[in-house]
């Protein structure tokens, strides 16, 4: 690949949080997919997500005597299955969701937890066990063990503020 080309590609991509419907980018600066055919996208929403009303446990009513001010109304959810709806303001994931490109693992935790934020992240960036510290991460060691002779410099790509 030209220089100049992968700057133009990584200026788009770079952009691309910008612009609405940034998963339908062009083709011409699509990620090329894994050996499967697959292409793995992880969003961690950091910093004030609140996770029980992004992916809504809509027959639990917990969730409902837990919440009487912050729950989303069960009418205003999209429904993913007869136990979980998403945020209303996640039409795009949902179509996602029924198309099959998209699986959600919701509720996921760790044994033994010690209730502190940064220990968590720690383990959940470095894929270790909780009286475990390793200093790499488990999507760079991914990335590491299944591309070493991949060709394109866009097998991952980070876009955030970290």
């Amino acid at each position: 690949m030209l220089r100049r080309n992968f700057i133009r590609r990584s200026a788009l991509l770079s952009c691309s949080t910008l612009v609405p419907g940034f998963l339908r980018l062009p083709a011409s600066v699509r990620l090329e997919a894994s050996r499967t055919g697959k292409v793995l996208v992880v969003i961690q929403l950091s910093g004030g997500n609140d996770g029980l009303n992004t992916v809504v446990p809509f027959r639990d009513d917990i969730y409902y005597r837990s919440r009487p001010k912050l729950s989303i109304e069960r009418s205003n959810l999209l429904n993913l299955d007869d136990t979980l709806g998403l945020n209303p303001s996640l039409s795009g994931l949902e179509r996602l969701y029924h198309n099959g490109d998209l699986a959600i693992l919701n509720a996921v935790g760790y044994p033994n937890p010690n209730r502190s934020h940064f220990r968590s992240m720690d383990i959940w960036q470095s894929g270790s066990s909780s009286d475990q510290n390793i200093q790499t991460g488990w999507l760079g060691r991914y990335l590491d063990n299944d591309c070493l002779d991949c060709n394109q410099p866009y097998q991952a790509i980070e876009i955030g503020d970290h």
